[in-house]
């Protein structure tokens, strides 16, 4: 049986994995609900750009936010990275099982940050992706955490709940001055084809 990411690197807690692919999640379907084929001759390959670089800017605002102080940006452009503590995590819409090399590439500073730890440490050099095997108009069908090998070989994959933890959002390890109850924020699954749209066009 697999290990779960946690079991393999404590920075990778369960709250804020779910944290992370929730923010993903509800921007691709933002982005998804202005895709316009008709009016604006809209392509999946359009759409996947967008959603990439929406949920990268989000992120980044995420980060500058300080909402969560585990969370940083590692590499802002390029291979854009963020960082879980001291994790280099990257995120993709892909299938788990094929992500093509080229997205296995570390940037320079996830190279730097992988050489500051400890030397006999067995698990320093997996690299941590948040995986959405899911059609390309579809915010989130499946979601992962998948660590891969240097070989790119999957060590772990553990599929990340979505529908019922949206809530996190609001605030993962954030101190509230008082308890709130927050309505859970709905995944947007509006449309539901079949999964035979082209992964590769997306970031």
């Amino acid at each position: 049986m697999q290990e779960m990411p946690w079991e393999l690197n404590s920075d990778l807690s369960k709250d804020r994995l779910i944290a992370i692919a929730s923010i993903i999640a509800n921007k691709r379907g933002d982005v998804i609900e202005l895709h316009d084929e008709i009016r604006l001759k809209d392509t999946p390959r359009g759409l996947g750009m967008r959603c990439y670089e929406c949920c990268r800017a989000e992120i980044i605002y995420t980060a500058e936010s300080k909402i969560w102080s585990w969370l940083s940006i590692l590499t802002p452009e390029g291979r854009f990275t963020f960082r879980i503590d001291n994790t280099p995590v990257r995120f993709s819409r892909n299938d788990p099982e094929s992500l093509p090399n080229k997205k296995l590439i570390t940037s320079f500073e996830t190279h730097k940050q992988m050489d500051l730890f400890d030397k006999d440490y067995p698990y320093a050099r997996i690299r941590w992706f948040i995986v959405f095997d899911t059609h390309f108009k579809n915010p989130a069908d499946a979601v992962y955490c998948v660590g891969y090998t240097e070989a790119n070989e999957i060590l772990c994959q553990w599929q990340i709940p979505l529908e019922d933890k949206v809530t996190l959002i609001s605030g993962v390890n954030a101190p509230l001055s008082q308890p709130v109850d927050v309505p859970p924020a709905p995944i947007k699954l509006k449309y539901q084809p079949p999964k035979t749209g082209s992964i590769g066009d997306e970031s």
